[in-house]
């Protein structure tokens, strides 16, 4: 998931809808959103309402008049396609602070997002995580997946002659496991370990916000399904932690990637090390440790000016080609690197796969 930033920003472009005499195409950071013709001229101070923004009743009413001919449903900005025209998410005059009780003066990047009361989409859980077992508590070393923003709101984060992979982002349920060093969490542990007895390392798995019990099942639990199938608690080193994702039919809706009903998978898409990511060369040579575990697709790996990032982010899935709709793409630097926005890793989603409304929030 990425983070929800509601901000005052300049539109890059505006362009004449090519299908609509009374529209604009507006550019704001990477987006393209639909608006109404002579509104907005780069260079102004706009609003930048992102998708998967929830609006307060009073803002909605405020946006959207009792004639307006888009209405939004569950007060849920989603992308959407106007005369044939993508449009993800929303641009709103600068002037409607003022009437939404939000005065200025506000600069270009100020986030606006609990000044007006706009909240994130949070998906309802999904069936198979809301059964996902009783959590541990959570060994410290077992580090949740770095966040990955959208590279639209960050697209100066890679310079043209950048080294990087692009893999395919699957849509699935996030997965991560691995031996890290041993956590003394209960009187039994902390007895064990004052004798001396307790093991310098134990094996955590989970979902990406939850560390499980080992005692949880395979047959109840896909995260428990995962680590018996492909066993990870025999051949997984100690200190590496796998990230992944699991994916099949009852995971997510309408992506089975070409399996059977009651078939899962699990695509491996990073590793951690102590504390560090991997790099792409170490990664690479790693996995060729695990013949069994099946990584993430690459689509391309060179100089970031050498892709069609637009293009290759849509398409059928490489993974499974009979899945007509790609997620999208993951860029990642080829060798580790961080910048002002954190780990050098972004994503990329296709808009039509956004266009069929999944569930979840990017």
């Amino acid at each position: 998931m990425g983070t929800l930033k509601v901000s005052i920003e300049k539109p890059v472009s505006v362009e004449a809808h090519p299908n609509a005499d009374r529209l604009d195409i507006v550019t704001v950071l990477g987006w393209q959103c639909v608006a109404q013709k002579g509104k907005y001229k780069v260079g102004d101070l706009v609003v930048y309402i992102p998708i998967d923004s929830i609006l307060p009743e009073a803002l909605e009413s405020l946006l959207f008049g009792p004639d307006a001919k888009v209405k939004l449903s569950n007060h849920r900005v989603k992308t959407i396609k106007l005369r044939g025209a993508i449009s993800q998410g929303m641009v709103m005059p600068l002037e409607c602070l003022d009437q939404f009780g939000c005065p200025g003066p506000l600069e270009e990047g100020t986030d606006v997002t609990e000044r007006l009361g706009i909240t994130k989409y949070e998906p309802p859980l999904p069936g198979f995580q809301s059964a996902q077992g009783k959590p541990r508590p959570a060994n410290p070393h077992f580090h949740k997946y770095t966040g990955i923003e959208n590279i639209k709101n960050y697209n100066k984060v890679f310079a043209a002659d950048d080294l990087v992979e692009i893999t395919e982002k699957i849509h699935g349920t996030n997965f991560r496991a691995g031996w890290v060093p041993f956590l003394a969490d209960s009187w039994w542990k902390k007895i064990k370990k004052a004798l001396r007895l307790a093991p310098s390392h134990e094996f955590v798995f989970g979902s990406h916000n939850v560390q499980l019990s080992n005692n949880v099942k395979p047959e109840n639990n896909v995260y428990a399904w995962a680590v018996d199938r492909y066993g990870l608690k025999e051949t997984l080193k100690k200190d590496v932690v796998l990230y992944g994702e699991i994916y099949g039919p009852g995971i997510q809706k309408g992506y089975p990637y070409g399996l059977k009903d009651g078939e899962k998978a699990l695509v491996v898409f990073d590793l951690k090390e102590g504390d560090r990511y991997m790099s792409v060369p170490e990664f690479t040579d790693t996995m060729n440790h695990y013949p069994h575990l099946k990584t993430a697709p690459t689509l391309y790996s060179g100089p970031f000016s050498g892709v069609d990032l637009a293009k290759i982010t849509s398409g059928d899935s490489v993974l499974a080609p009979q899945q007509k709709v790609r997620e999208g793409v993951v860029v990642k630097s080829y060798l580790e690197a961080t910048c002002y926005a954190g780990r050098k890793i972004l994503k990329s989603i296709n808009p039509e796969y956004l266009l069929k409304d999944q569930s979840d929030f990017h």
